[in-house]
């Protein structure tokens, strides 16, 4: 009987690697001076515990289905269609539709920082060259979202997967936070992580089922709070 193939291809693994590396909560991205809200929720005592955190940050994970998810599958598809007018249009929206200020400048120097570590950790593209010219140029703010995507796009990483990817180092990224500012224990914040790895693919299956239309929206509540964060007294996160 003939041996059946198993291993992934060198191109498969080595873009398996890629996204990995740019999906670890360890990259100097700044993630770990933002809390994307959380913040104000802990300190009017309505994110406290385990049970608290997980709560809120799956809702929140569900609410990036339709802001950086949904920019990570569009600009994902954009670079595969070689289409850069609609990268750009997408960072603009996805600015656009930002309105808590800190939010809006977290995803700008984020992107800052991706843009920079992309440069170094990928042969150059046409999308990524093209998007940082027009970071350069100003048509474009940069976001940390559609620079993982045109990476990820640069190594043929599967649109879900890319998805997938962003939306756990970014519960990775939010639980190490968790873990300090409330405080979490260790192991309390990888069964929180566990409970939120299990609802990403639902996740990932509602960004694929959404459109452009549905880029920036975002429940209100979790705006207020945001804008809410910057007028706090005492503050341990820069969101």
């Amino acid at each position: 009987m003939p041996n059946t193939p198993t291993e992934p291809s060198v191109g498969a693994l080595s873009g398996l690697l890629t996204v990995m590396q740019l999906s670890d909560s360890a990259l100097p991205t700044g993630a770990f001076s933002h809390s994307f809200g959380m913040e104000t929720y802990l300190q009017r005592g309505l994110v406290d515990s385990p049970d608290t955190y997980a709560a809120w940050a799956s809702g929140y994970l569900q609410q990036v289905a339709y802001t950086e998810g949904l920019a990570v599958r569009l600009s994902a598809e954009a670079a595969q269609q070689d289409a850069p007018d609609d990268v750009i249009r997408i960072d603009q929206l996805l600015y656009a539709s930002t309105i808590p200020r800190q939010i809006r400048d977290a995803g700008t120097s984020m992107g800052q920082r991706m843009n920079t570590i992309v440069e170094v950790a990928l042969p150059e593209t046409p999308a990524l060259a093209q998007y940082r010219e027009a970071i350069e140029h100003g048509q474009c703010h940069g976001h940390p979202a559609v620079i993982f995507a045109l990476a990820s796009a640069a190594v043929d990483v599967p649109v879900h997967e890319a998805i997938a990817a962003y939306l756990m180092q970014l519960a990775t990224s939010l639980t190490q936070n968790a873990i300090r500012a409330i405080p979490l224990g260790q192991n309390a914040g990888q069964r929180v992580l566990t409970e939120l790895r299990t609802l990403i693919p639902q996740i990932v299956d509602l960004v694929l089922q959404l459109d452009e239309h549905d880029l920036g929206a975002s429940p209100p509540g979790l705006e207020i709070a945001q804008m809410q964060h910057e007028t706090q007294r005492a503050r341990m996160f820069m969101s």
